[in-house]
């Protein structure tokens, strides 16, 4: 892993964003670069001779994202870690997505918003829509998610998905980061029995990946992963993104708002090559 960006608006949720980002690069050697967006008329009143001042305002907020990313390297740990700051103009979804290309970043960490909007319940609509378009791995985390030294994760998968090399390496490094196996998830409608052939092929591309197979009988996916999440004390999610299809499932408007608002795991979202 080379360079985590991690788009900041100053909130909380920005904050442990931030917070994951630093303990991940901490432990890959991989450096930070902070984003803030500037929609296009902040800063200013829509006149002529203010636009002149948006240099100006720019500068100010690069200053307030210095101060901002003190707060978190006070530590003597982290004092190594290599953070650049980046201000650009535009709509904060496709300027994230854009700056992620340009600066070829090997993730996006990003904090969630709680339940704001159709598209955006589980995520907010800002991480929703990175989620949507951007092909970079997003690491979403929400407010009161917290690092674990050791942690597990599951892996949503309906098996439609190819998982793509760079996903693997990006899912083996933060496994290893944390110590961490696999708990394959598997949601099946009642009466539905898994596709062995396809659990192979999967066993196989994971590899190395310490890993085993959940079999799950639901009618509803979200809940069925939850609920699995919370029995079996998984500290984060994975999931891969074949067309939006599984991701459409788990971040559209079927999550209920007591689940959007509940939830505290993070959720590594990949994306096939």
């Amino acid at each position: 892993m080379k360079t985590i960006l991690v788009p900041t608006d100053f909130s909380k949720c920005a904050d442990n964003a931030m917070k994951y980002a630093l303990e991940i690069a901490q432990r890959t050697k991989a450096s930070i670069t902070v984003l803030y967006v500037v929609f296009p008329n902040e800063g200013v009143n829509n006149n002529i001779y203010e636009a002149f001042f948006v240099d100006d305002y720019i500068q100010q907020r690069l200053a307030g994202m210095n101060v901002w990313v003190k707060r978190f390297t006070r530590s003597p740990r982290l004092k190594d870690v290599k953070i650049s700051l980046e201000c650009r103009i535009g709509f904060p979804v496709g300027t994230i997505c854009q700056a992620a290309e340009d600066m070829k970043v090997s993730l996006i960490a990003m904090g969630t918003t709680g339940a704001t909007g159709l598209r955006g319940v589980l995520l907010g609509s800002i991480a929703g829509g990175v989620l949507s378009r951007s092909k970079k791995p997003v690491f979403v985390v929400p407010p009161k998610a917290k690092f674990h030294e050791t942690a597990r994760f599951a892996l949503a998968t309906d098996f439609k998905m190819p998982v793509g090399k760079t996903s693997l390496r990006i899912m083996q490094e933060l496994l290893n980061l944390q110590h961490s196996g696999l708990n394959i998830v598997h949601v099946l409608r009642e009466g539905k029995e898994p596709d062995l052939k396809q659990v192979e092929a999967l066993s196989e591309k994971l590899g190395t990946i310490p890993h085993d197979f959940h079999y799950l009988h639901s009618d509803n996916t979200v809940l069925a992963i939850h609920d699995f999440l919370e029995s079996t004390g998984c500290n984060g999610l994975v999931t891969v993104a074949h067309e939006h299809a599984l991701l459409h499932k788990l971040f559209t408007k079927s999550v209920s708002r007591s689940l959007a608002h509940h939830t505290t795991v993070p959720m590594l979202v990949l994306h096939d090559e």
